[in-house]
Order: C-alpha cells, then sequence, then structure tokens
C-alpha cells in the first residue's frame, strides 16, 4: 500500500490543486447521467425497428391488394372486349362502332390509360383518355387509306382535330423485329407485356403496361389482338399516394433491377426520342435500371439488393433487411407480386423518420447532462477558488510579469500582513516602473505598424488596378488586331493578284505596289503593338533555329538599298572574315531588330551613309577555333596562326570555313539552353556577336536618351519628322535581352547616331538549315492529277473572293460557304479534298463546324485548314485542338496557299520559270568584271530587257550561256527572280562605261 501511495503522489503532485478538486466530482455525475440515456436509447431504437417493419409491411400490402385490383380490371375489362367482338356483337371490321364502344369503356373506367384494337386487316383503333376531357383516337383503315391518323377529340369522342398523319405504321410489325400482334397470335391465349405508345406523339413516347388477347371466331379462325394499358407514369402516381413517412418512398423493380414505377414521381424510363422509328419504339432501349435512378435513395437501395441475391430470388414472401447509406441507416422491404407479372415491391423508410421523438428524449437527456455537468463544474470551481484564490492571484502576478502584462497587480486581500502580502506588493511596485518605459515603446511600434499596413493596402489597390489595366489592353489590343487584319488580307491578297496581271500598265503596277507597300507597313505596325502587349505579358520567348547569317546579312541590306539609293544615300554592309556563316538563335528577333535600326537609320539621315558593320568574338575551348579582337587561334594542336589578323582575300576565307567546317564536324552537336524567360544563356563554347548600325543622320539630343527605349516614345527629331510609333527600339531591346545581350546608343546632334548590339549564339549546323525554295510563278496544275475540290468558308464576301481569284485559274473544283452549318452541309455533299475554314463565324463558327466534320464517317479523307486574323500562339493550339490539321493567319501571300495545298494534298505545279534545282545555291556576290566577258551587243539587248522589265527576254538571253558561264548564269537569274533590274543595269553601267546603250 505504502508503495503504491509513492507511485501515486509525484503523479497528483503535477495536477493543479482546482483540477484535483473538480474532476472526481464530474466524472461521477457524467458517468451515471451517461448510462442511464444511452440505456433509454437503445430501448428506443429497438421500437422503432417494430414500428418501421410494421408500417413496411402495411404498405406493400396495399400496394399489392391495389395492384393486384387494378391490373385484374384491366385483364377482364380485356376479356368483356374480345368477348363482345367474338361474338360479334360488334363487327371486328367495324371501326367506327368500336370506336364509339371504346369511348364509352374509357368514360366507365377512367383509370385506364389505352383501350385498342388491331386485327387481320391491318386495321387498329385505340382510344387513349389524355385528360379528364380530352381523348386522343388513332386510326388506321387500311382497306380505305394507308395513313396512321391520330385525333384529339372531347369525352364523347365528337369534335375531331386531326394533330399527325404517319405512313409508316403496320400494326403487325409494331415494334419492329418484335411485333406484339405476332407474339400474341403465337401465344394464343392473353399475357401481360411492356409497350412503348407514341398516342402523343413521336416526340413524346411512353412505356405503358398492356394486357394483349388474341381474338378467334366461332371457327377458331384467328380475328386480332384486343389491348387494354395503363402507363406506368400512372402507377408511379399511385405510388406517389402511398403515406411512407416524412422521407420513404416505394417503388417497383423486376428481379433484374429494372425499374417499373416510383412514388418519387420519377419517370421510369428513357423519355427521349428518337429519329429512327424502330428504336423510338424499342422498350427495351428504353428501360432504367433502377441503379441509374436520379433519386440516390432509390440507386443505393437496388444495389444492395442486387448484391444480395436472395432478396430478390424470393417469389413467396416479404423480407425486411437494412442497410446504411451516407452515414444513415435505412429500413427496408421487399415483397414479391404474385400473378404473371414477376415483380418486386420495394418499401425503404429512413430511420431519421421514426426517431424524431427518440432524438427528442435523447437531446432531453443530453441537456440534463450538461447541466448536471455545468452545476458540478459550477460547484468545483467555487468551492477550488475559496481553496486557492490568494494562491493563484500571487502566481497569475508572477505570469503576467513574465509575459510583459505590466499593468495588471497582484491583489490579495488587505487583511493579510504574512509574506505573500509582502510579495504582492513588491510585484506591483516592479510591474509600475516598467510600464512607463515600455508604453513608449509600444506606441512608437503601434505607429510604425499602421504606416506598414496602409502602405501595403495601397500598393494592393495600386497593383489590382494596374493588373486589370493591363488585361484590359491586353484584350483591346488582341481584338483590334483581329478586326485590322481581316481587311488587310484583302488588300494585300488582291494586290498581289494584281501585281501577277500581265495586262496592267507600269503605272497601275506602280500604284498597286504602292498600295502592297503600304498594306504591309500597317502590318507591320500591327505585329508591332501585338509585340509589345506579349513583351509586357512575359510571353515572349526565345525560339532559335540553324540560318545562314551572311545570307539574312545580304537580304536585309538588299531589302533597303532601293529606298537609299532613291535618298541619294550610301548602304554599306561591313563585315568581319571571321564571322560564320551559319548561326544558331532567334532568326525572326534578330531580322526584326536589324530591320528596325536600318529603317529608323534611313528615316532620320537626307545626306551621306548608313552603315551596318558586324564583328565577332568567339572562344571554343579543347582544340575548337577561337576568334577574339579579329584574331584566329587554334588551341591544343592542329595549327596555329596567334597574332595574325585575318586580312584574307575570299579564296582564303573560304579555305578557314572549311577548317572550321571539318573541325565541327568531329564535335558534338551543342545548342544554347535556355533559362525560365527564354533568355539564352551562357557557356563556354558561345561566341559574342556584335552588330553596329552607324548614320551619318541628325543624331539624337542627350535629353532624348532616357526615353529612348520606350514604348511609344518619341525623340524631338522623331516629333519633327512625324513619322513612327515609338515602339521600334523599345520592341528590339526586348528582343535583344531574350538573346543574351544589350543594345546601346551613342549620338551627337548634327552628326549622326551609332546603335550598337550583341547576341550570344552558337555555330549552327548547315546540313540543318532548310534550303531555299526556288520562287516561280504558278500558272497551272501538273498534268496526270486528279481535280481537287477546294470549299471555301468565310463569312466575309472579300475573303472567300481572295481565295476563289487565287485558286480557279489553275483548275481546282471550287465551291463556298459563309458559315459553319452551311459548310457541313456541302462537305456532306460535295466531299471535298480540303477546306479553308474562316473560324469567327455567324450562325456557326468554324471550331463547331471542324469538330462536326471530324466526326463524321469521311472526315479521315477531308483535310481542314484553319484561316484566322488572330496570330496568338495559344489561338493556334486552341484551332489545332479544335480538329484543324493546319493553321494560317491572315493576312496570307499566295505562296503560303500553295505551299498548305501541296503540304497536305501533294499539289504539284507549273511555273512560267523554273530552277534547274530545287535547292537554291549560295549567295554568289557578283562583280562587274565579270561582265566584260561578255559580247557587247548581248550586253546592249540585256541593258535594254532589265530597262523594259522584260522578265522573259532576259531569262532567253541567260539560256545559252549557263553551259559556259554556269555561276553568272545563276547570278543573273537570281536577280530576276527577285525583280532587281536596276542592280543589272547598274553592273551594265559598271562593266564598260564608254558602252553606248539604246533605250
Amino acid at each position: 500500500m505504502s508503495s503504491l501511495r509513492k507511485r501515486i503522489t509525484p503523479i497528483l503532485s503535477q495536477v493543479p490543486l482546482r483540477q484535483v478538486l473538480v474532476i472526481p466530482f464530474v466524472l461521477q455525475i457524467f458517468a451515471v447521467v451517461g448510462l442511464v440515456g444511452y440505456l433509454s436509447y437503445r430501448s428506443g431504437q429497438q421500437a422503432v425497428t417494430d414500428l418501421a417493419n410494421q408500417l413496411m409491411e402495411e404498405t406493400s400490402d396495399r400496394v399489392k391488394d391495389n395492384l393486384g385490383s387494378y391490373f385484374a380490371l384491366i385483364a377482364s375489362v380485356n376479356h368483356n372486349n374480345g368477348t363482345i367482338l367474338q361474338k360479334n356483337l360488334i363487327d371486328i371490321y367495324d371501326l367506327p362502332k368500336i370506336q364509339n364502344y371504346f369511348v364509352e369503356q374509357n368514360k366507365i373506367f377512367p383509370t385506364l390509360s389505352t383501350v385498342a384494337l388491331a386485327n387481320e386487316e391491318g386495321d387498329f383503333l385505340s382510344v387513349e383518355q389524355q385528360r379528364p376531357d380530352t381523348l386522343v383516337i388513332r386510326k388506321l383503315d387500311a382497306s380505305q387509306d394507308p395513313g396512321f391518323y391520330r385525333y384529339f377529340a372531347n369525352e364523347n369522342g365528337e369534335n375531331l382535330e386531326l394533330q399527325e398523319i404517319r405512313n409508316d405504321y403496320d400494326p403487325h410489325n409494331d415494334p419492329p423485329g418484335n411485333p406484339w400482334y405476332k407474339a400474341t397470335r403465337k401465344a394464343r391465349q392473353g399475357n401481360w407485356s411492356l409497350v412503348v405508345s407514341l398516342s402523343k406523339g413521336k416526340n413524346q413516347p411512353e412505356i405503358h403496361i398492356a394486357h394483349m388477347l388474341p381474338l378467334y371466331d366461332a371457327q377458331e379462325q384467328f380475328q386480332g389482338v384486343s389491348v387494354v394499358t395503363s402507363a406506368l407514369i400512372e402507377t408511379g402516381q399511385f405510388l406517389a399516394s402511398l403515406n411512407v413517412g416524412t422521407k420513404g418512398q416505394v417503388f417497383l423493380i423486376e428481379p433484374n433491377g429494372l425499374l417499373i414505377a416510383t412514388s418519387t414521381e420519377e419517370v421510369p424510363f428513357e423519355p427521349q426520342p428518337r429519329n429512327e422509328l424502330a428504336e423510338n419504339v424499342d422498350v427495351q432501349h428504353r428501360r432504367l435500371s433502377a441503379t441509374q435512378s436520379q433519386n440516390e435513395i432509390t440507386r443505393a437501395t437496388t444495389e444492395y439488393l442486387l448484391n444480395t441475391k436472395h432478396l430478390l430470388t424470393n417469389t413467396t414472401q416479404s423480407q425486411a433487411f437494412e442497410f446504411r447509406f451516407k452515414s444513415e441507416r435505412y429500413l427496408a422491404q421487399v415483397m414479391p407480386l404474385q400473378g404473371k407479372l414477376n415483380w418486386r415491391i420495394v418499401t425503404v423508410v429512413p430511420e431519421s423518420d421514426f426517431m424524431a421523438e427518440i432524438s427528442a428524449n435523447t437531446r432531453i437527456t443530453i441537456f440534463l447532462c450538461l447541466v448536471a455537468l455545468l452545476v458540478a463544474i459550477i460547484l468545483g470551481v467555487l468551492t477550488a477558488r475559496w481553496i486557492t484564490q490568494p494562491i493563484l492571484k500571487l502566481n497569475q502576478a508572477a505570469k503576467s510579469l513574465r509575459e510583459g502584462q505590466w499593468e495588471q497587480e497582484a491583489e490579495v486581500d488587505s487583511s493579510r500582513q504574512d509574506e505573500l502580502g509582502e510579495l504582492a506588493q513588491s510585484f506591483s511596485t516592479m510591474a509600475t516602473q516598467l510600464q512607463a518605459a515600455f508604453k513608449t515603446l509600444e506606441q512608437r511600434v503601434a505607429e510604425r505598424t499602421f504606416e506598414l499596413t496602409e502602405s501595403n493596402r495601397q500598393l494592393a489597390v495600386a497593383k489590382e488596378k494596374a493588373e486589370v489595366a493591363n488585361q484590359a489592353k491586353s484584350a483591346f489590343i488582341a481584338n483590334m488586331s483581329h478586326e485590322l487584319r481581316t481587311p488587310l488580307n484583302a488588300i494585300l491578297g488582291f494586290s498581289q493578284l494584281l501585281t501577277s496581271s500581265p495586262e496592267l500598265t507600269s503605272e497601275h503596277r506602280d500604284s498597286i505596289r504602292i498600295i502592297n507597300q503600304n498594306g504591309e507597313h500597317l502590318l507591320s505596325l500591327i505585329n508591332n503593338v501585338l509585340d509589345l502587349s506579349k513583351i509586357e505579358a512575359g510571353k515572349t520567348t526565345l525560339n532559335p533555329q540553324n540560318f545562314d547569317l551572311w545570307n539574312l546579312l545580304d537580304q536585309t541590306v538588299d531589302m533597303f538599298r532601293l529606298r537609299a539609293e532613291n535618298q541619294g544615300l550610301q548602304l554599306r554592309l561591313e563585315r568581319e572574315p571571321n564571322v560564320p556563316h551559319c548561326l544558331y538563335t532567334d532568326f525572326l528577333k534578330l531580322r526584326q531588330v536589324l530591320i528596325n535600326l536600318l529603317n529608323n537609320a534611313l528615316k532620320f539621315t537626307t545626306e551621306g551613309s548608313v552603315t551596318l558593320r558586324v564583328t565577332t568574338k568567339l572562344s571554343i575551348v579543347n582544340g575548337q577555333w577561337s576568334f577574339v579582337n579579329g584574331h584566329l587561334s587554334f588551341v591544343n594542336g592542329h595549327s596555329s596562326f596567334v597574332n595574325s589578323h585575318l586580312s584574307l582575300a575570299n579564296n582564303h576565307v573560304s579555305s578557314v570555313n572549311n577548317q572550321v567546317k571539318d573541325q565541327q564536324a568531329t564535335t558534338k552537336d551543342k545548342r544554347p539552353t535556355s533559362n525560365n524567360k527564354g533568355q539564352m544563356t551562357k557557356d563556354k563554347r558561345q561566341m559574342t556577336i556584335q552588330f553596329e548600325v552607324e548614320d551619318t543622320g541628325s543624331g539624337i539630343a542627350t535629353e532624348d536618351l532616357d526615353q529612348l527605349f520606350q514604348a511609344f516614345s518619341q525623340t524631338q527629331t522623331g516629333k519633327d519628322t512625324q513619322e513612327g510609333t515609338g515602339l521600334g527600339l523599345a520592341i528590339s531591346r526586348q528582343f535583344v535581352q531574350l538573346m543574351g545581350g544589350e543594345i546601346k546608343v551613342k549620338s551627337q546632334v548634327g552628326v549622326g547616331s551609332s546603335f550598337i548590339f550583341d547576341i550570344q549564339a552558337l555555330l549552327g549546323d548547315i546540313t540543318k538549315i532548310a534550303p531555299n525554295q526556288p520562287t516561280c510563278k504558278i500558272i497551272a496544275l501538273a498534268p496526270n492529277q486528279p481535280y481537287y475540290k477546294i470549299l471555301v468558308v468565310d463569312d466575309k464576301a472579300t475573303n472567300r473572293q481572295l481565295l476563289i481569284k487565287l485558286l480557279n485559274p489553275l483548275g481546282f473544283l471550287l465551291r463556298e460557304a459563309t458559315n459553319g452549318e452551311k459548310a457541313i452541309a456541302i462537305w456532306q455533299e460535295w466531299e471535298p479534298d480540303l477546306i479553308f475554314m474562316d473560324m469567327q463565324m455567324p450562325v456557326m463558327d468554324g471550331y463547331q463546324a471542324t469538330r462536326q466534320i471530324k466526326r463524321g464517317t469521311q472526315a479521315h479523307s477531308t483535310v481542314v485548314i484553319a484561316l484566322t486574323a488572330s496570330v496568338l500562339e495559344e489561338e493556334k493550339s486552341i484551332v489545332l485542338s479544335a480538329g484543324c490539321d493546319d493553321f494560317v493567319g491572315k493576312p496570307f501571300r499566295g505562296s503560303v496557299i500553295f505551299d498548305m495545298l501541296t503540304k497536305h494534298l501533294g499539289v504539284q505545279y507549273i511555273c512560267e520559270a523554273t530552277h534547274e534545282t530545287l535547292v537554291k545555291a549560295p549567295s554568289y556576290d557578283l562583280k562587274a568584271t565579270e561582265l566584260k566577258l561578255m559580247p557587247t551587243d548581248w550586253l546592249t539587248q540585256l541593258y535594254q530587257a532589265s530597262t523594259a522589265l522584260n522578265e522573259e527576254l532576259i531569262l532567253s538571253l541567260l539560256q545559252p550561256i549557263r553551259e559556259r558561264y554556269p555561276p553568272l548564269a545563276t547570278a543573273l537569274t537570281d536577280l530576276v527572280h527577285q525583280y532587281r533590274f536596276d542592280k543589272i543595269k547598274k553592273l551594265i553601267e559598271e562593266c564598260n562605261g564608254e558602252l553606248r546603250i539604246e533605250n
């Protein structure tokens, strides 16, 4: 005993004194009251179970008796009808008399749904009571008219109103495949069956339970079938009239779980109409399993029954069972319906319907327990407080001081003069002194906290407003771009078509060229605004690829050369020999930056020159080439050209490039990586390429340099010229930064400006550069091809006309549609090979039309190309996910359309002028001295043909020299295809200044 006390004493010493006094008393009260409440609850729950079983037994018996009486009435009425017809009291072929008789029967037995008759002549008559004052009469008099008529009539069968005429009804084959007429004739006795009734029309099918009776005459000759039916919905209405608790229900099912009727007033079959008559009247396709019911209690009960097979297979007596669903207990009973109908009556009631009173008593018991506990706790607390109050006050004072609550004082009874009173007084004095020191500090902290909170709130509001404004701006820009690209498609498309017309005069051709150029300029402005919007939204990424840098530089400079000459300016390209031919970086962004800078330079330069200067710094270790400040060295092996400047002629440059190419072939293909923002990351194998655009223009003032790269801002020089949008340099800077570099500017007013930027790139793989396809004017389809059928779908007539005028002269079979709905109709009828589909159209847009086409049976043979004015990447993804095979943005060039036809249909064309090879030869730098080898007469004819812009004559002059001077012929041919007749004339003039040219 003493050892037990020693073990318990340390544990109890850790429990607060107040809890030691209160807890034992509270536990005693709780145990006694809780035990009494539990026993009371268990007794009430058993009583509820017994009461629920009695209720369900009574409900099932009532359903069984009522349904038995109701179905007996149906069978009795049908037998009476059969007797009258078989004894020839009413001629079975006298449909008017039979109709009057059936109308009277509906008055006598208003609970019946339909009374009907079908005879051997193919006649059919049915009278159905749809409403108390309305009958539906359906009649087929095969000897008079093959039409099956459906009428509305009053309760006397008068005032017929024709509702429908059908020519597809045969009572001997209803439903097709399993007709009830033939089944009844074969059975030779009355039987029950579920049938689909269309008495309310094809769009309102209903399932009825029907009693079928075969009719025979005195000679036992089969005469027809008498039918009396009842709608399953009416059976459900009867079940709904039963009182099965608050949330209880009763329903009828077959042993396999198929639903017959339910008290929840749910339609126990699939009511949706079908297009095909056989499917519309097929009762098996319309049956619903009770596990598919919309009512979750019906589903849960049926699933339990199907998982417990013996509950449904018992055909003699009712069985009670229970289950839990969603943490609630349900009491249920299943009873077989005796007779020819092998149905089961299922009654289910939630326990909560009967537990209301028990639950109320339980709540009272719990309440009394809580009251008793509360009283016990109050008494225990008061007792403990009276005992422990002085000690607790001192303890609380010490804790308050520890937690910094200086304003609280340790108070004890004033009558106490012992050590505890002195200790409390000491605590109070110390708290007062510390409170003064901390009060000032807390006030300062509170002020700073308030200021910070207010600042954060203002920042959050400003951020939210900025995000909303940015989203609105992006949406506006995207919509405006879409709206502007649609008319631009017509402007650029028709101007390109007119340019190729041989009937145009030179003056008209120049006018059209001006229209086209201005349209292209407007398109570039739209693209600039879109690029800026994507940059601000953080959606611009780097798309590196292999490309020929020298070819890019030549093409870019040639693009502006004619403009420079017209302005009287010198346009020069200066690139060091060590600049590599092939690079791996974002070709389109680099090209855009160069175009923006050259365009600005020419715009603000009135005299002097514009120079594009390109240098490189390449550092590659481990036996690879190293270009540093215009010097070449080969590290760790093979050769050394250290500290020798590369002033090489063209043949030496070619030799060095071949060596570099051989060295690259021995190394692995390396590519620059990208960080999470799409920018180029640096590694030791990268090169830095520097570009400089220098002009002798008006220059930029120092105060304008800070806003030079801001969007929609212009320098004073730009405002004076009244040109530009202020976007070019802002976009260029972002693109340069994406490529791992930075752009800088040096300028002096009146002297000129110099824009310098560098990018990070790798040597590219020349084998991965796509060859330039030959440019030629397509005049017809190649022979021995099928007739391709092309469907053009667009709600804008101009867009349709553009494609029609582009493709019609070549021999394509063309049709057009103004919306997706018409496109589907033409596609089903015509089965085109390819569809050009606009995505934004009224009535039905291109997305929905494409999905329907791709779901069609012949969709595998039809290619759908999306035409859209949106150029956003996410739009392209949406278009392709809708089922389109490819994507073309508006405005488009004719060559893009022809390429799409070749890509997806394999179309081949005949060109007005063709190349000998599909791959364009490397760029050949044609010199004027090479033309001195040619005869003077030949040069004179070439000069005159260039002056007259006669492409055919020039090509005919080049044909005889191809074998002897292939590089010269190829270079001149390229200039012809580029329409650089001015360059040909200039080369001839430089070749021989003394040559007399007669125009």
